[in-house]
């Protein structure tokens, strides 16, 4: 992983308490292993996916000095 120590967990989400119950409801429908967080306490996060086609999709949170999401 590139988050060492941290290692991947595939299908899970942190989110902040901002994400109203119905979101959180439809990504558990989903399968996801969702954990909920005080607001504003996850700082830089950052998310990349790849999809079936091959196509990488990244994300990262402008919160704080510098955010950026890389996928290869």
């Amino acid at each position: 992983s590139s988050f060492y120590p941290r290692g991947i967990q595939p299908r899970s989400l942190a989110l902040e308490g901002r994400f109203g119950a119905r979101t959180v409801a439809d990504l558990q429908r989903r399968g996801h292993d969702v954990a909920l967080w005080p607001d504003w306490s996850l700082g830089r996060v950052s998310a990349v996916a790849r999809e079936p086609d091959g196509v990488l999709k990244a994300a990262a949170n402008p919160r704080g000095m510098q955010g950026y999401a890389v996928g290869r």
